[in-house]
């Protein structure tokens, strides 16, 4: 399973390969995979605070 370090890792390879297009459109592969490691960020930190408030309750 993908670790958030890993996917901040990838965030910032994409990061790199961006241009700077005066004009970013949704179609952009760069702006697509920024989306999906963002989003993937985000649930990955989810995950992790979900089974951090379960492992507290359990002891």
């Amino acid at each position: 399973m993908a670790t958030v370090k890993q996917v901040e890792k990838a965030l910032v390879a994409v990061e790199e390969l961006c241009g700077k297009c005066p004009v970013c459109t949704p179609d952009c592969p760069i702006a697509i995979a920024k989306r999906a490691l963002s989003g993937l960020k985000y649930d990955l930190e989810a995950y992790e605070q979900y089974q951090q408030e379960l492992d507290s309750e359990m002891n």
